[in-house]
């Protein structure tokens, strides 16, 4: 069983897993009772997640003691980062290896059988990229791809750079032949991935390199949305929001973290733009990209965030107008330069700050979802909704999920729905016509 914590570059590493291991026998059970191998594909971006890992592999005790060859492994940026120091932390563990180690996952796990492993941890020079046949999808219309590893940034408070390395983009040549057999397989819906997708090519010589990937893809048959994320506001420049609004397969969904709205936190955080230069290229998005979606990431209670650093936070998301937004409260990550700065909130402060933020988008993005009511849109269908089995879920161009009555034929087909009721980000609505793309 593999379960996956964190961002979007962890779901496709777990593809890449899925894929190993289904190449040397193991299938994926449904439960944790039935497992011999247990994984947990990790983030350590914030604390929340270290903390709900620990908890989840504490609860296998007794799933230990029933079966005592099972392997309980960690793979990801928390094993990345603690490596030999998480088996002292989680005695249960029997394996941990980073996302550089996940090709060597076999001959790791055979020597898990026989003790406590650990992978290598060592940075790679070229991008280790996968086939598009040793990948098993969750839904086999949709994929992830990872066009570039690890970030050069080092925003203050940020552990990323440390446990992915530096930037490593993916050969243009090789990405074509990836998506294309992506597309040869039936996949018609795919998103780009990178710790900053706007700095795709800088490290192999491309001026432009993303704007020129996205056109590449813009020819390759069997595509029909291509999404990405995330961009570091830094790098987007106006040259490739217009050059990348021409074309037609690319989604109008934007996720533009800003993480505050403040120029002296902007600062404190490393992030190398003013809250000036980031509404100038949200202009530009706006301006180019008709009906684009923006969403955002933000951190409330940065250290020596003032009260009215934070109201600058709170005006900006107001002016922006964010359709959705992950919003969090500052969370100290040992080695970044931020958990040593002074004027360290408490957390009553930082916890209030961040339900004020919480509410002024909720209703933004409350207004902002009704106004699509009564308009039509396409949609990826993409599941059977959790709760009736009669409705199905899928998701717009914008990134929006839409709950609708259909029969679950319609899963992995692109259908109109007409807009008929609005919640914060999740929309309902029926089916409009009977027209619908295989």
């Amino acid at each position: 069983m593999l379960t996956t914590f964190g961002c979007q570059m962890n779901q496709a590493d777990s593809q890449r897993l899925r894929g190993l291991l289904n190449a040397i026998g193991y299938t994926e059970t449904e439960t944790e009772d039935d497992a011999d191998l247990i994984l947990f594909n990790t983030c350590c971006v914030r604390q929340h997640a270290e903390q709900r890992l620990i908890g989840r592999i504490q609860s296998l005790i007794n799933h230990k003691r029933r079966n005592a060859d099972l392997i309980i492994g960690v793979s990801g940026c928390m094993a990345q980062n603690m490596q030999a120091g998480l088996l002292e932390l989680l005695p249960l563990v029997d394996l941990v290896f980073g996302p550089n180690d996940i090709e060597e996952l076999p001959l790791l796990l055979q020597r898990a059988a026989i003790g406590k492993t650990l992978g290598s941890f060592v940075g790679k020079g070229a991008f280790d990229g996968d086939s598009a046949d040793g990948i098993i999808l969750d839904r086999p219309f949709s994929a992830m791809v990872n066009i570039i590893r690890g970030c050069t940034n080092f925003c203050s408070y940020c552990i990323v750079p440390y446990v992915r390395g530096p930037e490593i983009s993916r050969p243009l040549p090789e990405l074509k032949e990836y998506i294309s057999d992506l597309a040869a397989r039936g996949v018609s819906e795919i998103t780009l991935l990178g710790q900053n997708v706007n700095a795709y090519g800088r490290d192999i010589g491309l001026s432009e390199g993303f704007a020129q990937l996205l056109e590449m893809i813009e020819e390759i048959d069997g595509i029909k949305w291509v999404r990405f994320m995330t961009s570091h506001p830094r790098d987007f420049s106006t040259v490739a929001i217009k050059r990348i609004a021409q074309l037609r397969k690319v989604c109008e969904q934007y996720h533009l973290p800003v993480q505050s709205g403040s120029n002296h936190v902007l600062e404190l955080m490393k992030r190398g733009y003013t809250r000036e230069k980031y509404l100038a290229l949200v202009d530009a998005v706006r301006e180019q990209v008709s009906n684009a979606c923006l969403s955002t990431d933000i951190i409330c209670g940065f250290p020596g965030e003032s009260e009215k650093d934070f109201i600058d936070t709170l005006d900006l998301v107001e002016k922006v107008r964010y359709e959705s937004a992950f919003m969090y409260f500052y969370s100290p990550r040992d080695g970044t330069e931020a958990a040593k700065m002074p004027g360290q909130l408490s957390e009553e402060e930082k916890k209030g700050r961040l339900a004020r933020l919480i509410k002024v988008q909720n209703r933004i993005s409350l207004e902002e979802s009704q106004k699509l009511i009564g308009h039509d849109y396409d949609v990826l269908v993409e599941s059977k909704a959790a709760r009736d089995e009669n409705h199905l879920v899928g998701k717009m161009r914008s990134g929006r999920s839409v709950n609708f009555p259909g029969e679950q034929s319609l899963i992995g087909k692109y259908v109109s729905v007409r807009i008929e009721k609005a919640r914060n980000w999740t929309l309902s609505g029926t089916i409009a016509n009977s027209k619908k793309e295989s």
